[in-house]
């Protein structure tokens, strides 16, 4: 079955449609990231995404740079799911 699989020409087909996060970042394992690159890590725009992260007491600021902590934002993202129906 994946001897039939071609994927030639697919990064062409792809190329500049999927964001790029830099080649350091690991989404999955940083804590802290920067306020620039968080709208890469998450599906929100930048004004959503600055008031997503005050609202969730995740703003850490460090020398100038405005860092975001990943754990309290994602605790905050589950604590405003709805409830499943059903």
């Amino acid at each position: 079955m994946l001897a039939d699989l071609n994927l030639e020409g697919l990064e062409a087909l792809c190329e500049g449609k999927f964001k790029k996060l830099p080649q350091c970042m690991n989404p999955a394992r940083e804590r802290f990231i920067r306020k620039t690159d968080a709208s890469l890590v998450y599906p929100f725009g930048r004004h959503v995404m600055d008031d997503i992260a005050k609202k969730a007491g995740a703003v850490v600021p460090i020398k100038g740079c405005i860092a975001y902590d990943t754990e309290l934002i994602n605790k905050y993202l589950d604590e405003m799911r709805l409830p499943a129906e059903g």
